[in-house]
């Protein structure tokens, strides 16, 4: 599978703006679990089996994604008591590091965040489950998806309460989601690992 050779994003803020480029360039190389102390955590719930392994893989990938958007609030809404590992169970390497930034900043700048992105569509856009993790960079199962992310709710507060989210702020972000699982066949260990704009019609219609 083809990955996207784009800017990376991150999803949440990155100290002043929700969605703002983390600023990471190039192919999105699947990240090490042994860098990034992949959990073996799974989230709360499971998704219904598909008739096929693609199938449930996009299954799982989508509820993790779900998953990793609600931890946008989940783990950014009370920072000073939020523990390094919240996002440990929906993400991994180049987009749990971007993560765990948004984290320390929010952490030292006294900024939380307020409501949810929603996800207003979730599209696949391919699955391949070719695994060689000892291959130079490693190839491991992914599953890909454009998702459009209603931000419109979704604030970012100082210390006083007051937005420091721009007011030209888009409602809707277009994003494409790479969803690795270095653990495959075990379907509890998909996380986001990579994050780009999608196409604007991502978010149209």
């Amino acid at each position: 599978m083809t990955r996207p050779d784009r800017r990376a994003l991150s999803v949440v803020f990155a100290a002043l703006v929700v969605m703002s480029a983390a600023g990471c360039t190039g192919d999105p190389t699947p990240p090490s679990p042994v860098e990034t102390g992949a959990p073996s955590t799974p989230p709360a719930t499971s998704p219904t089996p598909s008739s096929s392994p693609e199938g449930d893989a996009e299954l799982r990938a989508e509820e993790v994604v779900r998953a990793y958007l609600r931890a946008q609030t989940d783990c950014l809404s009370d920072p000073p008591t939020t523990e390094p590992t919240c996002f440990d169970t929906v993400a991994i390497g180049t987009e749990l590091v971007n993560l765990k930034n948004a984290l320390t900043s929010a952490q030292a700048m006294e900024t939380r965040v307020v409501g949810e992105i929603a996800p207003a569509s979730i599209q696949m856009q391919g699955v391949d489950l070719a695994s060689d993790p000892a291959a130079s960079p490693p190839v491991v199962p992914t599953v890909v998806l454009v998702v459009c992310a209603d931000v419109s709710g979704y604030n970012v507060v100082d210390k006083a309460g007051q937005s420091i989210v721009p007011p030209d702020r888009a409602a809707t972000s277009p994003l494409e989601v790479s969803v690795y699982n270095y653990e495959y066949p075990n379907q509890a260990q998909w996380r986001v690992g990579y994050v780009v704009p999608a196409e604007d019609s991502a978010c149209s219609g």
